[in-house]
């Protein structure tokens, strides 16, 4: 699959909703250049390698902002392992972590898009990705498959620092919205990708914003640095009035509980459980059900 298409810079049309809305129709994404502030990107950045340290996963040095990773170390999400879920329960519990979604400038942009207030997700993802077995690297599908509620739901990847070419990122097919839903594994598989499909990326500065809608079918891409490690977040978003699925509202990958994630907060943090002052249709876990059909 070869990266054909730079992003269009999305940042002349955050305060027009009519030309937000046709460009996320037409192409299923919206990215903006230096849309949040460094600083606090480089912060949560600093954390998370902080996490990663304390878990003996990086290179000892006085660069550990690189994010090198320790000689023969690897883990990743799908490999199920115990040093990864401890590491990724840390890097949940950093308040930082599930501050930076609720950024005015990524909310704002949302309530443009929605044309109405937003309801932000708590359950947040973490990309933590280590260079080598790239059988490893997310294929292509659509969000829509784990998220369910509202299929208007967006995706909102930040990367944590400058991810250049050799890093990778995220690519997106453009347009792939406008298919509908499909089937996930002849999406994973690259069954129903055809060999003219335009996918769009290029090299992400510190600060920039990829928004995506949860039919748009995108992809991770390769790791192919020696050593350096890959971070960015996930966030989902969609209008409050809209339904959402209860697995939404848990801790990604169910590794902990909220009690566990909160344990060294202020008492009276505002964002502890700010869901549930929000009036809103929550629908029974998707994943659930299904599975309580199929045991019929």
């Amino acid at each position: 699959m070869r990266i054909e298409l730079p992003f269009v810079d999305c940042t002349d049309l955050i305060n027009d909703r009519s030309r937000l809305l046709e460009h996320s129709h037409q192409n299923g994404y919206l990215f903006f250049r230096g849309l949040l502030p460094v600083e606090p990107v480089l912060e949560l950045r600093r954390q998370v390698l902080r996490v990663a340290e304390q878990h003996e996963l990086l290179e000892q040095g006085p660069h550990s902002d690189a994010g090198i990773r320790r000689k023969g170390v690897f883990i990743c999400e799908q490999d199920g392992s115990e040093t990864f879920r401890r590491f990724y329960i840390d890097v949940q519990k950093l308040r930082l972590f599930h501050a930076l979604p609720h950024h005015e400038h990524i909310v704002r942009v949302l309530e443009v898009l929605f044309g109405n207030a937003v309801l932000i997700h708590p359950r947040h993802i973490c990309h933590v990705i280590f260079p080598g077995e790239h059988q490893y690297t997310t294929p292509p599908h659509q969000d829509f498959h784990p998220v369910r509620g509202a299929q208007d739901t967006w995706t909102v990847w930040t990367p944590l620092g400058d991810c250049d070419t050799e890093l990778g990122g995220l690519a997106i097919a453009r347009g792939s919205n406008r298919r509908g839903f499909l089937k996930d594994n002849d999406v994973r598989s690259g069954k129903l990708i055809e060999e003219s499909t335009e996918w769009a990326w290029n090299p992400f500065k510190c600060g920039d914003v990829l928004m995506f809608h949860s039919l748009t079918i995108h992809r991770g891409r390769d790791n192919m640095t020696q050593d350096r490690i890959r971070l960015a977040t996930s966030a989902r978003y969609q209008s409050v009035s809209e339904p959402v699925d209860e697995d939404a509202l848990t801790v990604h990958l169910g590794c902990a509980e909220w009690a566990e994630v909160y344990s060294d907060w202020e008492t009276d943090d505002p964002l502890k459980y700010y869901w549930n002052a929000i009036d809103m249709d929550v629908q029974p876990a998707y994943h659930r059900r299904r599975t309580k059909s199929e045991n019929r």
